[in-house]
């Protein structure tokens, strides 16, 4: 492992930032766009803003990230969506201390390095080579992660060593990315809605358990202190390696013009099969997603909650991505919980709008066991009032929508339309 101190980060990433009195060094405008070490594009950043203002000029197009046109067009809006959001809680207060005008322009102190693919950007007036810098076999600093949760510990009379992943970590969630015994893990963090979406990933993990799923990623929740505050946060480890990147569905389809007769859900499946997959394996996953995430209204799985890993040795997908990204379940920013039919107008952010349109994609209704979620309901329940201060009376609400959610999908593995209105089932 290569350990990297303030004095070789001036060397190598050209940048060093004080707390206080902030001071940002010049930046080269022209990059190359890596993918390890090789040369897939040239392209101008502005040095303040970070944004990508122009593709110069593409040097192998089948080595652009998925989702980017031969010619380049697509890498500024792939960029973008790799940063830390502008608009996430605390963000702007932070760049400003460090001197930095957006995410984008934060990445560029770590190259725009990240643990979730071998993507990065080198000056063009520097050399440096992957096995050097990348995320997945060398250490990199708490200091920036530190900073961007509000955990751990800031030397604000020191240098805040921005040569972090944490700084390519996007979504309004506050993340940070740790290493505990050489394993990279990425620690997710809320402070509002008690926490809850730190246990609801764990809640997850459970329920992938019960029913015997094996592409599941598993989610710890460990307690941390935030101003005095005891919270519950999840780890979880990463999924991708310096042999596989995460390529998510929204990349893959991104540039697939989807014919007329073909849903976005059939596109995914088949722009997969396209490059590498087995078809069956695709749909059992999604098929399976569809039904726990119904399990546990999930309204969030939009194509950038699940995805698909590639190998670029092998130039093609090789796998489905285990099962991530489920906090946003359980009306865990709801003040009102829905009950009984109420429960079957859930709108989502996925394929459909509506959750129980979402159900007319399973073929397999019978893909997962609903025998084995007996005392589901009452773990759910278990977690939540062991790392929540959540009202009692607010968690077995929650309760009940798994218990009202069960019995809908016993109706519906029964041959009941459930997305029609009652009198039609």
């Amino acid at each position: 492992m290569v350990s990297l101190n303030s004095e070789e980060f001036v060397d190598t990433v050209g940048l060093f930032l004080f707390l206080g009195s902030v001071q940002t060094m010049s930046r080269d405008e022209i990059y190359i766009l890596k993918h390890k070490d090789l040369d897939a594009a040239m392209v101008k950043i502005n040095p303040f803003s970070g944004r990508i203002e122009y593709v110069l000029e593409v040097y192998m197009p089948e080595e652009l990230p998925a989702g980017c046109a031969e010619d380049g067009t697509g890498l500024a809006e792939w960029w973008n969506m790799r940063a830390v959001p502008d608009t996430r809680k605390g963000i702007q207060q932070q760049l400003k201390l460090l001197g930095e005008e957006t995410g984008q322009s934060l990445m560029l102190a770590a190259y725009g390095l990240s643990l979730t693919d071998h993507y990065w950007m080198q000056p063009i007036s520097r050399e440096l080579y992957w096995k050097d810098i990348n995320f997945f076999e060398n250490d990199f600093s708490d200091e920036l992660g530190n900073l961007l949760t509000d955990t751990g510990k800031i030397d604000i009379d020191g240098h805040i060593s921005c040569f972090s992943p944490a700084s390519s970590v996007n979504g309004e969630m506050k993340k940070k990315w740790v290493i505990r015994n050489q394993t990279r893990y990425l620690m997710k963090i809320n402070t509002n809605n008690y926490g809850q979406q730190a246990v609801n990933e764990t809640i997850a993990c459970r329920l992938h358990e019960r029913l015997g799923w094996q592409n599941y990623i598993p989610y710890e929740i460990e307690m941390i202190r935030i101003n005095g505050e005891e919270l519950p946060c999840c780890l979880t480890p990463s999924f991708t390696s310096p042999d596989t990147e995460l390529v998510s569905a929204y990349q893959l389809i991104k540039n697939y013009k989807i014919p007329n007769d073909q849903s976005e859900y059939e596109a995914i499946i088949h722009v997969a099969a396209q490059n590498g997959m087995e078809e069956g394996q695709v749909r059992a996953q999604l098929e399976y997603m569809i039904l726990t995430d119904f399990i546990l209204s999930n309204t969030d799985r939009h194509y950038n909650n699940f995805g698909f890993l590639y190998s670029s040795q092998e130039h093609r997908l090789i796998k489905m991505a285990p099962a991530y990204d489920t906090g946003n379940c359980l009306f865990y920013d709801k003040d009102f919980i829905p009950v009984n039919s109420d429960l079957l107008n859930i709108r989502v952010n996925s394929f459909c709008k509506k959750e129980t349109d979402m159900l007319t994609y399973v073929k397999n209704k019978e893909c997962i066991d609903l025998s084995k979620l007996d005392g589901f309901p009452e773990e759910v329940k278990t977690l939540l009032l062991s790392y929540t201060k959540m009202p009692e009376e607010r968690t077995d609400k929650l309760v009940e929508t798994v218990e009202k959610k069960i019995s809908y999908l016993k109706l519906f593995q029964s041959g009941k339309k459930i997305w029609k209105r009652e009198k039609y089932w």
